[in-house]
């Protein structure tokens, strides 16, 4: 298999209606598709020119560009940089899902305290960004969340960099700070799942799996990713303050489901990033290989007529009612009595030992601070190690409970 490669100017940030998005897909005609088996949704794993894997998914081309050369495939400019080559010869089909996120943080004035928006120091579009006046991060998509997760700490740096050597505000102090709630605004971080495209047509079928699919995402991820927050950084979560984020807060695109519920504190330190990342990839995983299977490959309707009737799946899932109050109340506490049996239900899920170094230290981090006994920093220059001093302090990467007993036993 040799496919040439062009940048199709339909693909651009600017340009196409899917922003972003375009960042992570590979556009081929139809005759292509069908000669070498590549359907729509499919997920390739490619090396860029540094010799990194490189995560695209497959989607239809253009019309204007299939008219244009329909033996050729379609990236924006960005992704044929990364690629550094004309033509490509290897391309595997990959047997995981691609995840990817779009974290927010935001920019304060340490004097004032008050907020700045960051369409000040970033455009609209691109890797780092602003949306709504939020800092926002746009890393690409990967197998892995530990890829993922460094793909996050080089837009950081990149951020780092460009705010202080900035010309605008330069005499104010002006901080990243990573929080999900801060001067009556509220950030998130999205977790993208990219699902196979068939389960995003918005028909009534697909619809509610998606609904089963969030609702399940909603214990094993909505209850984890709330409790690094604790009872400080509630007002998110809190109907209180508004319902963005709240459980079942989702969208879909043709190509990914966004889930909508972790907050933008999970941004504050890599462990809880990584953390939450590893968690997101084995349920969704686990979930789509339980359904598939209930459904014969999908090509069946589902069995199930509502929410009770997903204790076929997971006998341990609490009623509904139950995990939406874990998650929205100011008091994590009754989310905390959650915490075991989600984390012995993910031991058993698919992928659980790629990923156990990430979701250990993650509950390990949850204990610690719910205890008092470690809390981080709230700066995340430190966190991520965004600058080399030596003067300052760090925070360890691997966390021990305050007896040294190292990680959770089940």
């Amino acid at each position: 298999m040799r496919l040439s490669v062009r940048v199709s100017p339909l693909m651009e940030k600017w340009s196409s209606p899917l922003g972003s998005i375009e960042d992570r897909l590979i556009r081929i005609p139809s005759t292509l598709r069908e000669e070498f088996g590549l359907s729509p949704g499919l997920f390739l794993c490619l090396k860029d020119k540094s010799g990194s894997p490189l995560s695209l998914q497959v989607s239809t081309s253009y019309r204007k560009d299939a008219e244009d050369n329909d033996k050729c495939v379609y990236v924006n400019s960005s992704t044929y940089n990364l690629l550094g080559v004309e033509k490509i010869s290897r391309i595997q089909p990959a047997d995981d899902i691609l995840v990817g996120c779009d974290p927010e943080f935001f920019l304060v004035d340490i004097k004032s305290k008050c907020n700045v928006s960051a369409s000040h120091f970033f455009p609209h579009y691109g890797e780092v960004g602003s949306d709504c006046g939020l800092a926002e991060l746009r890393p690409r998509p990967s197998l892995k969340g530990s890829e993922l997760s460094s793909n996050i700490r080089e837009l950081l740096k990149r951020a780092h960099a460009h705010l202080h050597g900035r010309a605008l505000f330069n005499k104010r102090d002006v901080r990243m700070i990573a929080a999900s709630y801060w001067n009556n605004a509220a950030a998130g971080y999205h977790i993208h799942f990219g699902l196979p495209q068939f389960l995003l047509r918005m028909t009534a079928e697909t619809n509610s799996f998606l609904a089963y699919i969030v609702s399940i995402l909603d214990y094993y991820v909505g209850i984890p990713a709330i409790l690094p927050e604790g009872s400080e950084d509630f007002k998110r979560r809190s109907p209180r303050f508004g319902r963005y984020g709240q459980p079942g807060d989702h969208r879909y695109t043709l190509m990914t489901l966004e889930y909508r519920v972790p907050g933008g504190h999970l941004l504050r330190h890599p462990v809880l990033s990584s953390g939450i990342l590893a968690i997101g990839i084995v349920v969704i995983k686990d979930i789509l290989s339980r359904l598939n299977m209930y459904t014969d490959g999908f090509t069946k309707r589902s069995p199930f007529k509502g929410y009770s009737d997903l204790n076929f799946l997971y006998p341990n899932l609490p009623p509904r009612q139950e995990v939406c109050n874990c998650i929205v109340s100011e008091d994590v506490g009754i989310a905390l009595k959650q915490m075991y049996n989600i984390l012995k239900d993910l031991s058993s899920m698919i992928g659980y030992k790629d990923n156990e170094d990430d979701i250990i230290t993650y509950f390990d981090y949850v204990l610690a601070y719910l205890h008092k006994v470690e809390k981080f920093s709230e700066d995340m220059e430190v966190n991520w190690r965004l600058v080399e001093n030596e003067k300052q302090p760090r925070e360890m990467a691997v966390l021990q409970s305050s007896s040294q007993e190292g990680a959770l036993i089940l």
